[in-house]
């Protein structure tokens, strides 16, 4: 199978090429509300996994699972949700 008759498959599974970039603009909205506001999430939710859909913190947790059941009990679709951890701490990461 060639290159791109995985991208039409992938694109095919998320209803096509609209709903897929209209997904990547909500995660990406959710995703620039986290950096943009991270001070004020900080100082809410300091070592907490975040998640943010439409602008709006929707659940926070100290763990990844916990926060990822929120959501599902709520019915959120989870690709457009972000996902963050904001920490306190300063993280070096090496890759």
């Amino acid at each position: 199978m060639t290159v791109k008759n995985n991208l039409k498959d992938a694109l095919r599974s998320v209803g096509g090429r609209e709903e897929f970039e209209r997904q990547y603009q909500q995660y990406s909205r959710s995703l620039h509300f986290i950096d943009r506001d991270k001070r004020e999430l900080l100082s809410k939710y300091a070592d907490n996994w975040v998640a943010v859909y439409n602008s709006k913190v929707i659940a926070h947790r100290k763990r990844y699972r916990d926060v990822v059941k929120d959501i599902k009990r709520k019915g959120l679709p989870i690709e457009e949700v972000a996902l963050k951890f904001l920490s306190t701490r300063r993280v070096t990461t090496l890759f």
